[in-house]
This record gives C-alpha cells, structure tokens and sequence, in this order.
C-alpha cells in the first residue's frame, strides 16, 4: 500500500463490522497522502444512509 501514489480518501463508519474502522485506520497509516473520514453513528450499508455526506465528502475530496 505505500506504493500507492496519488491523493486517497478512505471512508469509513462508525460502527461498520464488516470492515472495521481499525482496519480502515491500519490502512490510512500505510498509503501515503492518504485522508481518512469516519462516518459517525453508520454502519457497512453507509453510503446509503449518509449518501449527502459521502457525496459532499468525496467533492470536498476532489475539488482540494
């Protein structure tokens, strides 16, 4: 993963148990340039229930 070389956003939720927020942060620490935003009071089905906020995180992610 520190072989990754672009601007990378990681999303992840508060109380996902498919994907731990643990692993989400083990991962942050090994991408270079990497952002991590956590999705709070979600879970692994958050890109439905928080949609307006992963949608305006990832343009506030592309547009920086």
């Amino acid at each position: 993963m520190n072989e990754i070389k672009n601007k990378t956003l990681l999303l992840t939720a508060s109380h996902d148990i498919l994907v731990p927020k643990a692993r989400m942060f083990e991962m942050h620490e090994l991408i270079p340039d990497s952002t991590i935003k956590v999705m709070e009071n979600a879970g692994h089905e958050s890109p439905k229930s928080k949609a307006p906020e992963i949608n305006r995180t990832i343009l506030d992610f592309l547009e920086n």
